[in-house]
């Protein structure tokens, strides 16, 4: 089981003499397999520099490196993580990410995650389950609580904010939903598009184009797994973090 923070560990021991010990604990074979094994995964999470630093002296990202080296080293058939890309960097998450799948592709592994990071269990699960407030409201493959999206949803991307007269035309025009999620750094006002048919743009885009409204891009936006959670909880079509339990 692996905790966010690093919480399987002891403070006072170094990320090595952690992964001795528990692997040696859980069965990890001879003391020549364990150390193998700890030097494998060591060198894996590039913690070689910090592996004979006592614990409670390591920085958060590090810890849990270490914490995700002591988990793996002894080849579970069955693993639980908790936020386990909590405080890594951009590549050793990826990593991180890719040994999740082969483990469950490759070595057989069971793996259980639960994740506020919806990115994350996108790429990494074969099955998903949705929970709020405790209860499980979905449980399906990704592709599968995509489906939950019967619109096709456009970003239209504007050198100019509309007037009021501009936005009641779109609206007025647009046969689905119209949106207006954030600005962007560039003061280009963003407005989504929510569309039954693809054949409903070109209305859309007449009556902006009739408003004097100048467009920047327009983009099909693909519905993602944490649109998937706010329509499914019905806690709003903006994405932003939120829990859920995702399967390997």
């Amino acid at each position: 089981m692996v905790f966010d923070g690093a919480r399987t560990l002891y403070p006072r021991m170094t990320p090595r003499e952690n992964i001795h010990y528990f692997t040696a604990l859980r069965g990890g074979g001879g003391a020549r397999s364990v150390a193998s094994s700890a030097a494998y995964w060591i060198d894996f999470f590039a913690i070689g520099k910090w592996a004979d630093v006592p614990v409670n002296n390591l920085s958060m990202g590090t810890r849990q490196k270490a914490s995700l080296a002591v988990a793996l080293a002894a080849g579970p058939r069955l693993i639980l993580m908790d936020e386990p890309t909590l405080g890594l960097d951009v590549g050793s998450s990826l990593d991180l990410q890719e040994v999740i799948r082969s483990m469950a592709r490759d070595r057989g592994c069971s793996v259980v995650i639960a994740t506020h990071q919806m990115d994350v269990a996108q790429r990494v699960c074969d099955r998903v389950c949705i929970m709020s407030d405790g209860k499980a409201l979905a449980i399906d493959t990704v592709q599968g609580l995509l489906r939950v999206f019967g619109l096709r949803s456009y970003r239209v991307a504007l050198r100019k904010p509309l007037t009021c007269e501009a936005r009641a035309m779109l609206r007025q025009a647009c046969a689905g939903s119209v949106e207006y999620p954030e600005t962007g750094a560039t003061g280009d006002l963003v407005v989504d598009i929510g569309l039954d048919d693809e054949s409903g743009l070109l209305p859309a885009m007449a009556a902006l184009q009739r408003a004097g409204a100048e467009v920047e891009s327009v983009v099909r936006r693909e519905p993602c797994l944490a649109d998937a959670f706010l329509e499914i909880t019905g806690t709003g079509r903006r994405p932003r973090a939120n829990v859920s339990c995702a399967l390997v």
